[in-house]
């Protein structure tokens, strides 16, 4: 079997089968240098990919910068490796940071295909692209799912759902003050 196919049965895996997918992903075991080299590959090309679209239709003035945009999303991927790996653990899970960040970079990689898919989709047939988003999301929510329980050894993905929407809410509470505080100001009213 070759590397191409093996990876593509792995990304097969893991959509049809997310915990079995995940055990198989963790199961390679690569250097912690290449899980973070995918995990930054996979990142750059949904940036790019997501800059796409405005570019061909001359609307990239409206995008935020490029490079602040890429850090702040592999900023916000970091946060969710280390919330998978901590909050997991917290709750009697065992898996580590590093099968953590392996998990996350294959699940963003997996994503890029589904962003490819998104952007097809605006581009051939625009009445198809809330579906195939909608798709898109509640894949990369079935994957997670799969993975967290993959990594920490649970066994009801409902329940990871439900402490994932939890933590999700609270961290995104948590962000939000810490930026106001910051002075960022999200309402777009300026002060008077």
């Amino acid at each position: 079997m070759t590397q191409t196919s093996t990876l593509l049965a792995l990304a097969r895996l893991s959509v049809v089968d997310p915990e079995a997918g995940g055990r198989a992903v963790i199961a390679v075991n690569p250097p912690l240098v290449v899980r973070w080299m995918l995990l930054s590959a996979a990142i750059l090309v949904s940036v790019l990919l997501f800059y796409a679209v405005p570019f061909m239709s001359g609307q990239l003035e409206l995008m935020p910068p490029p490079v602040g945009f890429a850090a702040a999303q592999f900023g916000l991927n970091v946060l969710v490796v280390g919330l998978v790996a901590y909050v997991g653990r917290g709750f009697g899970g065992t898996g580590s940071f590093d099968d953590a960040l392996w998990l996350m970079a294959w699940l963003q990689a997996v994503t890029v295909v589904l962003f490819v898919l998104q952007l097809v989709a605006i581009l051939a047939l625009p009445g198809l692209n809330v579906l195939v988003t909608l798709f898109s999301i509640i894949i990369s929510l079935w994957m997670l799912t799969g993975f967290i329980c993959a990594l920490h050894g649970f066994r009801s993905r409902a329940m990871v759902l439900v402490g994932g929407v939890m933590v999700f809410t609270i961290m995104s509470f948590v962000l939000s003050v810490i930026l106001l505080f910051l002075g960022f100001d999200f309402s777009g009213v300026s002060d008077v």
